[in-house]
């Protein structure tokens, strides 16, 4: 079985990574992120780690229609104008890309996206960023 976790070097892909990876050794683990492996210490592995934009088009379509399984820990938790990061870009925009690819595909792939029930009032636009998600992968 082959699973893609996307933003799997951050701090939920990781702990997705590891734990799939302590109860059973027998997928083909793929993450994706900005960074890939780069810059990274401490990292799951056996995994292959993959460098992509999801907003470009690149190998990681063909990854993502040959997987079982996609997981989107893909986000920000806050958005900074120093950094060009936005709910929009960073969250919501690969998401959508994604769930766009998975919809191409003639096999059956599964699409979990991890989204949340509730935070602090200043994550009100991040909650939105979310909820945008799931509406959009639930008419798709």
């Amino acid at each position: 079985m082959k699973i893609t976790v996307m933003g799997g070097t951050g701090y939920l892909g990781q702990g997705i990574l590891a734990t799939i990876i302590k109860n059973s050794a027998n997928y083909d683990l793929i993450s994706m992120s900005r960074s890939g492996d780069k810059n990274k210490e401490n990292l799951v592995r056996p995994v292959t780690y993959m460098a992509v934009d999801f907003n470009e088009s690149s190998e990681w379509q063909q990854v993502i229609s040959s997987s079982d399984i996609v997981i989107d820990c893909v986000g920000i938790f806050l958005p900074s104008k120093r950094k060009n990061t936005s709910y929009y870009k960073n969250s919501v925009q690969p998401a959508k890309q994604v769930i766009d690819q998975i919809a191409t595909v003639e096999k059956s792939v599964k699409f979990i996206f991890i989204g949340a029930n509730a935070a602090p009032w200043f994550l009100h636009d991040y909650m939105v960023a979310k909820k945008e998600v799931i509406d959009y992968g639930t008419k798709s």
